[in-house]
């Protein structure tokens, strides 16, 4: 949205538009009033894309009357922040451990639920971009086959092609994919392009993927 439009009265979610706004990281911003009385300058961008709708008071509301406390949705929070900020955590070295963090607006559960919503049953929270953190723009509910498709390359492989591996044994790369939480094996090659090749056919077999 380069140009200011007038959005003057205008409703986003419990969000009403009073006026326009200096911008935030440069990018157009409105003062905006909650339908609680809070008023607050919000960024154009989350109006449209519905990742804020209120101050906050609607997921506190929906967290009382619901008890989301005890659902999927605070369990995946939960987790979220387990694996990037406890260094106890079995996988923090595979999250938190390589940089991944949490937004600082996602520190509080209120904020995640009004950005996320309510996780839908056998959808898992996915980084659209594995090497960024958890922030509304970066995350999406999925399942874990596209959750599979979006893994980064594993850092034990020296490939550089996930799926592909190099057998020391007998100097051939070996290709495999993963669906369902099984490793399907596809086979050997000699040469890596041979490989790369393999993989890419495997993933539109298993993955549907072009």
């Amino acid at each position: 949205m380069p140009a200011f439009i007038d959005l003057t009265g205008k409703k986003f979610g419990r969000w009403t538009v009073l006026e326009k706004a200096q911008r935030i990281k440069g990018r157009l911003a409105y003062k905006c009033k909650c339908d609680c009385g809070n008023i607050k300058v919000v960024q154009w961008d989350h109006l449209r894309d519905g990742c804020t709708k209120s101050c906050g008071c609607l997921a506190k509301e929906l967290i009382t009357t619901h008890g989301l406390s005890k659902t999927p949705t605070y369990n995946t929070w939960v987790a979220m922040l387990q694996r990037c900020n406890n260094h106890n955590h079995p996988r923090y070295k595979d999250w938190g451990g390589r940089g991944i963090k949490v937004c600082d607006r996602w520190l509080k559960f209120e904020s995640f639920f009004e950005d996320m919503g309510e996780k839908p049953t056998g959808l898992l929270i996915e980084r659209i971009d594995n090497e960024r953190g958890y922030y509304p723009s970066n995350c999406k509910w999925a399942t874990r086959l596209q959750q599979q498709k979006n893994q980064r390359v594993n850092k034990k492989n020296k490939t550089g092609v996930s799926g592909v591996f190099l057998d020391k044994r007998d100097q051939k790369y070996l290709v495999q994919i993963k669906t369902n939480r099984q490793n399907h094996y596809v086979g050997k090659f000699d040469t890596i392009e041979q490989a790369a090749v393999a993989r890419k056919q495997a993933e539109q077999i298993y993955w549907g993927k072009t």
